[in-house]
């Protein structure tokens, strides 16, 4: 009898274990894409005309082959300005309100 609680027992466990690994790596896949990609992508066009186009260096497409100091500054630019665009509309989200 012991044997068949241990046996459901660790079959939960594993159960329990694989349930979290998926969530980690759910997360680590939401960081990946919504953090670096959109960032990226936000960034680029934005670092890019404002260096007349000298800065970056590397092609849109290519974000993954980017320097890593290069690919920092893009990113950040790119998670400032919808951040920035957020601040900026905040006073207005009540607008008309009663």
């Amino acid at each position: 009898m012991e044997e068949i609680g241990a046996g459901i027992f660790g079959w939960l466990l594993k159960l329990l274990g694989l349930a979290a690994r998926s969530m980690v790596w759910l997360v680590v896949a939401a960081w990946e894409y919504l953090i670096v990609n959109l960032a990226w992508y936000f960034g680029w066009p934005i670092c890019w005309v404002l260096s007349i186009g000298q800065f970056p260096k590397t092609e849109i497409g290519n974000g993954d082959n980017a320097s890593l100091t290069e690919a920092i500054l893009v990113c950040l630019v790119g998670l400032a300005i919808p951040f920035t665009i957020a601040v900026l509309l905040a006073p207005w989200e009540n607008f008309g309100a009663s």
